[in-house]
């Protein structure tokens, strides 16, 4: 029997802890209408700068930044032989130049319409990425995904692809551009999150501003799908997508966060090897308790199979524009220990510059992609340690899954030197 992998596409829920990131958690979804973030342009405020204004006295200006590229990989990594690259990014309201009826007034697509420099900007870093399971977020619907692939992608080899509406205001889902057999897909909008159970410490209040109900429904229902690999491995895909906002709607993001780990449960309980990952835009920062959820409820963060050698750990795994890491890649004990050492990476691309300010109207500079930056690890798929129906070879015939990687599997724990 093939033993599903479920992933959550989260990347490394214990990067921001590791990498001592103390600013503030503000989500970053953006639109040229509307958006509860508070930035300094599209690149927030940079490290120190709060610091420094509480020091008092004066203070030498700090240098603004040009366009360029500051966060992530320059190159990416080359794959190991027999690897299959697993992908998130954020692409910023990507859509197309079709009218969309249902999509008028505030939120009408047409001005949402993507640059063809942007389009050119996206395409070259997803050429650069070159992932076989690539989860996205932002994206207008399957048919604007389908004429992006065929008109920029046509020559990456993503023959399926997944995308469904979720009934966002906006207009905006979670899709995936694969190489490999997408066998199902579904999205759950109408999902009750007022019964997911807050259990521990460290959870949001309720907020009782009236209007202001939260922990209710999914704001965009993550994207469920099984991606068949090999004959033999299957890999579940939970492409998220968190409220954004600032803390105020953290109770709303855990709730969310509850309810996907409620689910892998689920698909844990049914078979406890499954190939999972949970992941995309979390719009937490791994201090924030939505992250932690995961990890806590068991998952490992990609982060911890990062390249430990890098003397730029903050940078280098930074995924958003404004200096922190809200992206994560999360998955299941039985991904986990088919992930590849040191293979996890985020692939820079052009920062806007602290001078650009979208809220003005401004246009990015060109070879602009997107405010976050693209996510990936490599793993190998391969379940033959296992038997038939998920369970674990006597141990005359070798040692189980769990216990056959263990042995080479990094800790979740921060290391001795705090990077």
């Amino acid at each position: 029997m093939s033993h599903p992998l479920v992933l959550v596409f989260s990347g490394c829920m214990l990067a921001a802890s590791l990498l001592g990131l103390t600013q503030s958690a503000t989500g970053t979804e953006r639109s040229s209408k509307s958006s509860a973030v508070t930035q300094q342009g599209s690149s927030g405020p940079r490290r120190g700068d709060a610091q420094d204004a509480q020091q008092g006295g004066e203070q030498k200006p700090k240098a603004k930044r040009p366009p360029g590229v500051y966060y992530g990989f320059k190159e990416a990594p080359a794959k190991q032989k027999g690897a299959v690259r697993l992908a998130a990014y954020n692409v910023e309201n990507l859509f197309d130049g079709e009218d969309d009826p249902k999509l008028s007034g505030e939120f009408d697509d047409l001005k949402e319409r993507t640059s063809e420099d942007r389009l050119q900007a996206l395409a070259k870093a997803i050429k650069a990425l070159d992932a076989d399971i690539l989860a996205l977020e932002e994206v207008e619907s399957e048919e604007c995904l389908r004429w992006f692939r065929d008109t920029y992608l046509k020559d990456m080899g993503y023959e399926h692809v997944a995308s469904k509406d979720v009934g966002y205001s906006r207009g905006i889902e979670q899709s995936i551009l694969s190489r490999f057999p997408i066998e199902s897909v579904e999205v759950r909008p109408e999902e009750d999150l007022s019964d997911v159970k807050r259990d521990g410490k460290g959870f949001a209040e309720k907020p009782t501003k009236p209007g202001a109900e939260q922990g209710q429904r999914f704001q965009r229902s993550p994207l469920i799908a099984d991606v068949r690999v090999t004959p033999d491995y299957l890999l579940r895909v939970i492409v998220v997508h968190h409220k954004a906002g600032g803390l105020e709607f953290a109770y709303q993001r855990e709730a969310e966060a509850l309810q996907v780990m409620e689910w892998v449960k689920e698909a844990q309980a049914k078979d406890e090897h499954i190939n999972l990952a949970v992941l995309g835009d979390f719009n937490a920062q791994p201090s924030h308790k939505t992250a932690k959820i995961y990890a806590e409820g068991g998952l490992v963060g990609a982060y911890d199979f990062r390249d430990r050698s890098r003397k730029d750990m903050k940078d280098a795994y930074t995924t958003h524009a404004s200096g922190r890491p809200i992206d994560y890649i999360m998955a299941s004990p039985g991904l986990s220990e088919d992930f590849v050492n040191s293979s996890f990476f985020v692939l820079g691309t052009m920062h806007a510059g602290d001078d650009y300010d979208w809220r003005k109207g401004e246009e990015p500079p060109k070879g602009y992609a997107s405010d976050h930056y693209p996510i990936a690890i490599d793993f190998t798929p391969d379940d033959s340690e296992l038997t038939d129906g998920g369970k674990a070879k006597p141990a005359g015939e070798g040692a189980s899954k769990s216990s056959a990687k263990s042995s080479s599997k990094p800790s979740s724990k921060p290391d001795a030197d705090g990077d």
